[in-house]
């Protein structure tokens, strides 16, 4: 029960953090678009730096239960999306 909270946890901060990745790429091409320095900061840290570790470390931890063939018991939704996720910031990593 321990590893089915630390992974659906982990997922959420994920799903948290891809948004805020989502809305820091966003920004990036509106330029016209001005918001608070702050704001900026922590939209930048969070979506650029936080999102990609924590799917990362969501990937890993996903990856391991399915080796042990233990049950995940997470929405597919959310399973999808982080790694799809993860996908799309690896390809813009190496655009």
């Amino acid at each position: 029960m321990q590893h089915r909270s630390i992974l659906a946890f982990i997922s959420k901060v994920a799903i948290i953090a891809n948004l805020v990745y989502l809305l820091s790429t966003l920004f990036l091409f509106i330029t016209w678009m001005k918001i608070p320095r702050d704001i900026a900061q922590f939209i930048a840290v969070m979506g650029l730096e936080l999102a990609p570790f924590v799917n990362l470390l969501f990937a890993l931890i996903l990856f391991v239960q399915f080796l042990q063939k233990k049950e995940i018991n997470l929405p597919q939704w959310q399973t999808f999306f982080n790694i799809g996720m993860l996908v799309v910031q690896v390809a813009l990593l190496f655009i």
